[in-house]
């Protein structure tokens, strides 16, 4: 049997997702915003793989799916996890962002 991916976890990095605006950004935001899994916690998603997004535009990506969310919001799921990223990186290093630099 193929053992389960072993999640990876950060309490801080959901906190710094959950102050940044709604990805979506646009007038329709409702509600506080919460991190969006883009891989399932249950299929090992990380997260790392979280982006932000209000009550509104979160409940709108699980009904109507992944595609129809980023074309109505003009969003690249993968680019706005990477951006966020990028942001926690200098949040918490205090510099220029150096890819060589992260541990995993």
């Amino acid at each position: 049997m193929i053992p389960k991916p072993k999640r990876e976890k950060d309490e801080a990095y959901l906190k710094y997702i959950k102050g940044l605006p709604c990805a979506c950004r646009d007038h329709t935001c409702t509600g506080d915003v919460v991190p969006h899994h883009t891989t399932t916690k249950g299929a090992g998603g990380s997260d790392y793989l979280t982006i932000p997004l209000c009550y509104t535009h979160h409940s709108r990506i699980h009904n109507e799916g992944r595609i129809h969310f980023q074309f109505y919001c003009h969003v690249v799921l993968e680019d706005e996890i990477q951006k966020n990223l990028i942001g926690y990186i200098r949040k918490n290093w205090g510099r220029p962002f150096d890819p060589t630099e992260i541990p995993f």
